[in-house]
């Protein structure tokens, strides 16, 4: 038991100091032995500068640091952080150096390219039993770098193959690799097999090392990973070529890549000379160029530049379907650059690309030229909200993109006669984002404004806009816009309208105001310029009101659904202010209107383009009225209005709904002035339905006597318009009757009324011939047919009586002529008679008469005066209103068996001829006997 413990402590003992005492031996004095077995390994002078350390186990090993390698005619240059021998461990023991392994840790390889003779890459004959390594080195072949190699180089016997395996960084990722060079043969040729390993893909090259230099081959790749090896879309591929390298060109031929269902052909090659690049060609029957621009994007630094030509029958990018479509892209270091993309799309559209940028960013220059846009937006699924004016397309801009952003600027298009200038910037987010800077010389597009704005909210969706438009001429649904301009965002449903101004229908306009919440505040509309084109844009167009200046402002804050605006005008002298309360729950409008005016025969001259109203007499102009609006539907309560004279309040109610529009109310005059009545145009006339209960304490008609407590119902339709149920006092007596006004071609007019006992106070018309006083009392029936009032005089027909109380009648003194009919003296009697017959007045106890109208024509029937002291005066005769002409025979009663004493009045009413007819009477009495 001591015998087996003594052994292991000796074999302990002896283990530590193999282990610990060559770390303290004295190793310079081998340096120079050391020094030149590298020389030897490596074929090249070696010096060891640093220190030397010497660990025996578990394997003897020999590190140096500070390892410097000179140079020899093969322009190789090498340098290494440390070198490191694993020496053979019983030679070590016989006191001999012998190498199994030569390392160099951090070593900094520099190969010449292209090499000075590439057959001398097949190893020598006197190379054996080499194990050599390479650690955390780097490796530059020409302009390459090989960062992260780490490898193993080992050789056999004089038979056996050359075999180098390890690892190296490759863009980014570890790429495991093994390379077998087997021993030329008697014809120099040696046989090469590469494999390398990396993210999945596997890639292998198998051929022969020629005798006069160079590689030919066959390669074959695939994997699950295509952008693990060279800048292109992720996914699982498989590829074959042809393979061959020179010293100056390795290049790839006859390449079939199966990548995502479809086969891509081309091929590809390694530059070497001058400086390294790799160029990749592929032509493909379809393209989607999201994943390859992606991919050129995320390719990251490379070792070398990659030159990528793309081409396809057909390609997509997003919503864009092209064809012929062909790209040159190259990535040097961190940096994309684009040369050239060419494509074709529909409506003969072709687009010309190039640009680049360095890491996330890149910027494009953009052309393009179209013969038929619609044609374009329509494959491009353009929404047909948005119709595009006619015409061909042409432009240019700068595009760029970043991390999921797009922005465009410096635009320049042309679509058809409309040019715009400006960019936009969309940002695709969690919650994306557009901001929209443009400026446009002309736009045509049939959409109305509301059209527009549902189709931008909907376009837009639930994305934030930031909007600046500049529109030189705006022919939005036929109406026309100049200088318009907008300034407006909407953000996390916060839509604010900074400024809006431009030029609409004459008047210069802006607008600005927020809405957020279902709240709108700040809200201000101004508009002001001549009134002319906004009136008959209105289908008001007034003569008198063209160049009339016009100032409107509009302001509104409130909730949505109770929303509070305040509308304030000015139209030449008139003062407009409206307030109102949109009810929208209750879908109605509530508010007060005020309109005014300093002279109301002026304002209501240029508003309704008709001669000066100056029956209504001088004075202001006011209306006053509380408002309530539904859909079709408003109602004025409290309504208070004054024009000159006339004075009144009442309600009334507007129904728009049915096939006609409705008036229905009430109106209460204190005075209702009216025009002549020879004024009044049969052919005018509301255009809606009436039902209106009117009063009026006071009806003045022009020319006439003024007319008290009138009463009557204001009705029209489509077939009349009606005064019913009319009543008035008019001097103590009472006026009952209806009127008709019938729609028709010429219009049709019907009268019906009674008069009772009206006193007169002076002439009832005024004329030589006239009723001066009495008590009047009148009934009739009448109708008229014309196109004016003088064609419905013209026209009259129909029948009237007229009673006569207590009066006078002016224009002759009946009584006087019954006296001088019993003087005896003839001459004298012959001069009162004249002159009783043309001058003076005749008092009348009781008078009737009854008339009959045809053709405009009064014919008097029935009629007799009854004059004081029982005497009776008989009436006959016509008058003609519309020539304004009369004959009439008025007849003294004679003794029984005397010739007719009469007054014979003819001639215009205003002027008439009074011929007195007492010739036969005069003879008759000279024959009588004294």
């Amino acid at each position: 038991m001591r015998r087996r413990f003594l052994v292991a402590l000796i074999l302990g003992l002896a283990g530590l100091a193999a282990y610990a005492v060559p770390r303290w031996l004295d190793w310079e004095r081998h340096r120079a032995a050391i020094a030149e077995l590298a020389s030897e390994r490596l074929g090249r002078p070696v010096a060891l500068q640093g220190p030397l350390t010497m660990v025996l186990l578990p394997q003897p090993r020999l590190e140096a640091s500070s390892v410097i390698i000179g140079q020899t005619n093969d322009d190789i240059r090498m340098s290494a952080r440390a070198l490191r021998l694993r020496l053979d461990l019983w030679a070590l023991l016989l006191g001999r150096i012998e190498v199994r392994e030569l390392a160099l840790v951090g070593a900094d390889i520099r190969l010449p390219w292209p090499p000075s003779e590439l057959p001398g890459l097949a190893p020598p004959r006197w190379l054996t039993a080499l194990d050599a390594r390479l650690e955390e080195s780097r490796i530059h072949i020409g302009g390459a770098v090989l960062e992260g190699v780490s490898a193993r180089l080992t050789a056999g016997e004089i038979s056996e193959a050359l075999t180098a395996e390890g690892s190296l960084n490759w863009r980014g990722r570890l790429m495991r690799f093994q390379a077998v060079l087997g021993r030329a043969g008697d014809a120099g040729v040696a046989p090469l097999d590469v494999t390398a390993n990396v993210a999945g893909a596997t890639l292998r090259a198998r051929g022969v090392l020629l005798a006069e230099g160079g590689f030919a081959g066959r390669l074959e790749a695939a994997g699950s990973d295509l952008a693990a090896i060279i800048p292109a879309p992720p996914g699982a591929f498989r590829a074959t070529a042809n393979i061959s390298a020179g010293a100056e060109l390795i290049v790839a031929n006859q390449l079939a890549l199966e990548l995502g269902g479809d086969t891509v052909r081309g091929g590809a090659s390694l530059h070497l000379v001058p400086t390294p690049r790799f160029e990749l060609t592929l032509t493909a029957p379809r393209l989607e160029l999201e994943p390859w621009l992606a991919a050129l994007r995320g390719a990251g630094s490379l070792a070398l530049p990659v030159a990528l030509d793309l081409s396809a029958e057909a390609a997509g990018f997003g919503p864009l379907r092209m064809t012929r479509f062909r790209a040159a892209a190259e990535l040097q270091g961190e940096r994309l650059l684009v040369s050239r993309v060419s494509a074709e799309m529909p409506g003969e559209t072709f687009i010309d690309l190039s640009g680049g940028g360095s890491g996330p960013r890149l910027d494009f220059g953009l052309r393009w030229r179209s013969a038929r846009p619609a044609q374009w937006a329509e494959a491009m699924r353009w929404s047909r909200q948005f119709p595009l004016p006619p015409g061909s397309s042409d432009g240019q801009l700068r595009l760029g993109w970043e991390a999921g952003a797009y922005s465009v600027t410096e635009m320049a298009a042309r679509l058809g006669s409309t040019r715009a200038t400006g960019g936009f910037a969309w940002r695709q987010a969690a919650r994306p984002s557009l901001a929209l800077g443009l400026e446009f010389n002309e736009i045509d597009t049939p959409l109305t404004p509301s059209q527009i704005v549902a189709a931008l909210r909907e376009a837009g969706g639930e994305a934030d806009l930031q909007l600046r438009l500049g529109i030189g001429r705006l022919t939005m649904a036929g109406g026309l816009w100049e200088r318009l301009a907008l300034d407006g965002a909407a953000e996390g449903g916060r839509f604010v309208l900074r400024r809006m101004a431009g030029r609409h229908l004459g008047l210069d306009f802006s607008l600005a105001g927020t809405l957020a919440a279902g709240r709108v505040s700040e809200m201000i509309l101004e508009a002001e310029g001549a009134a002319g084109p906004l009136l008959s844009h209105l289908g008001l167009g007034r003569p008198a009101l063209v160049t009339a200046p016009l100032r409107l402002r509009l302001s509104g804050t409130g909730p949505l659904d109770a929303l509070a605006l305040r509308l304030e005008g000015d139209l030449a002298e008139a003062r407009l202010e409206v307030q109102a309360l949109l009810d929208q729950p209750q879908d109605r409008v509530q508010g007060r209107l005020t309109l005014r005016h300093p002279g109301a025969i002026r304002m209501l001259s240029e508003m309704l383009a008709r001669a000066p109203p100056d029956w209504l007499g001088e004075g202001s102009f006011s209306a006053i009225a509380n408002l309530a609006g539904r859909p079709g539907a408003w109602t004025a309560e409290s309504l208070e209005i004054v024009a000159g004279e006339l004075r009144g309040r009442g309600q009334l109610a507007l129904n728009l709904a049915g096939p006609r529009s409705a008036l229905t109310g009430r109106l209460a005059m204190e005075r209702l002035p009216l025009p002549a009545w020879p004024s009044l145009d049969p052919t005018g006339g509301p255009g809606l339905d009436l039902d209106i209960a009117l009063t009026a304490e006071q009806l003045q008609p022009r020319g006439l006597p003024p007319i008290q407590g009138f009463a009557a119902q204001l009705r029209a339709d489509a077939n009349a318009l009606r005064l019913d149920e009319l009543r008035a006092s008019l001097a103590g007596g009472a006026i009952t009757g209806a009127a008709r006004l019938e729609r028709a071609d010429p219009p049709r007019l019907l009268l019906e009324g009674q008069v009772s006992d009206v006193v007169l106070a002076g002439p009832l018309t005024g004329r030589p011939v006239d009723i001066g006083a009495g008590r009047l009392s009148a009934t009739l029936r009448l109708a008229a047919t014309g196109n004016s009032t003088d064609a419905m005089i013209g026209s009259l027909s129909g029948e009237a009586s007229l009673g006569l109380r207590d009066g006078v009648v002016q224009g002759f003194d009946a009584g006087a002529a019954a006296a001088a009919l019993g003087w005896t003296d003839v001459a004298a009697a012959e001069v009162a008679l004249r002159n009783a017959l043309t001058s003076g007045a005749t008092s009348i106890e009781r008078g009737t008469a009854s008339l009959s109208f045809q053709d405009g024509r009064a014919t008097l029937g029935e009629a007799m005066l009854g004059a004081e002291a029982g005497l009776a005066l008989g009436l006959a005769g016509w008058i003609d209103p519309r020539r304004d002409a009369l004959d009439l025979r008025l007849t003294l009663p004679v003794p029984d068996g005397a010739p007719e004493v009469a007054l014979h009045v003819t001639g215009p009413s205003m002027a008439p001829v009074l011929t007195p007819q007492i010739g036969a009477w005069l003879r008759w009495r000279a024959a009588q006997p004294p």
